[in-house]
């Protein structure tokens, strides 16, 4: 398992926490605000010193003389639903695991939606991307959600997507913070939780703040990052709270 630990140094450092910038919207929504331009929104999230990004094959193929030996790189490998899709629940595998590797991936990404119709079968599709990711030492990330946008920030849902995403072998989860009772989540979770973003608001940095106070190891913010007014300064300012004076990212 050394493979999985070196790769997970690469996005957490040395102090265990990490800042990665998800720039894979597009992927589902087409060209948006923040990502029409995808080499330039890759150019300023690295510019303000992300830990790793988390972006689709495609723009891991592009775009890697930005990102090289500055970030990085989760691939996402599951998804097939767009927002014209009349199954938008259901996230299939899109890139194999080995390709994923080809592109120079320390990790990769999967999407679950609890709840949906589809439950099931995202679960099989995790499983056999946890097998196939660790018999070569890649690391999974499991983005484990609710797909019914009302549960989003309910502590009891949000629970049960972190346990069950830990207990099907995910090495660290990506989910919403709840506010109350995220302290008990992340203690019932034996990897590490990074918060994702959402829907764009006003005042990340506090919800950031909380997030890692109640023991969130990072964030993984995507429309709250590329969407603001200068991305390269809001990653700057999300390192800071995320590790505060940390010299782990010195000379990488």
């Amino acid at each position: 398992m050394a493979g999985i630990d070196v790769r997970l140094r690469r996005i957490f450092g040395e102090d265990g926490k990490t800042v990665i910038c998800p720039l894979d919207f597009g992927g589902f929504m087409g060209p948006v605000d923040g990502l029409y331009d995808p080499s330039s929104a890759v150019r300023k999230v690295v510019d303000g010193g992300c830990d790793a990004l988390l972006i689709n094959p495609g723009m891991a193929a592009t775009e890697w003389e930005s990102y090289a030996g500055k970030a990085g790189l989760i691939v996402r490998v599951t998804g097939g639903s767009t927002k014209f899709s009349p199954n938008p629940a259901y996230h299939t595998l899109v890139c194999s695991v080995e390709e994923a590797c080809r592109l120079g991936a320390d990790a990769v990404c999967i999407m679950l939606l609890v709840g949906s119709d589809y439950e099931q079968e995202m679960f099989e599709i995790m499983g056999q991307v946890v097998s196939s990711s660790h018999a070569l030492g890649i690391p999974v990330l499991a983005e484990v959600i609710p797909f019914d946008l009302t549960h989003s920030f309910n502590p009891e849902w949000i629970s049960v997507c972190a346990r069950v995403g830990y207990e099907l072998g995910a090495d660290a989860i990506k989910t919403y913070y709840t506010g109350e009772g995220f302290r008990e989540i992340v203690k019932a979770c034996r990897v590490p939780i990074v918060i994702a973003g959402g829907p764009k608001v006003d005042d990340p940095n506090t919800v950031v703040q909380k997030a890692m106070a109640a023991g969130a190891r990072g964030v993984a913010f995507g429309r709250n990052v590329y969407q603001a007014d200068d991305p390269t300064r809001k990653v700057r300012e999300l390192y800071s709270i995320v590790h505060g004076d940390c010299p782990c990212k010195e000379g990488r």
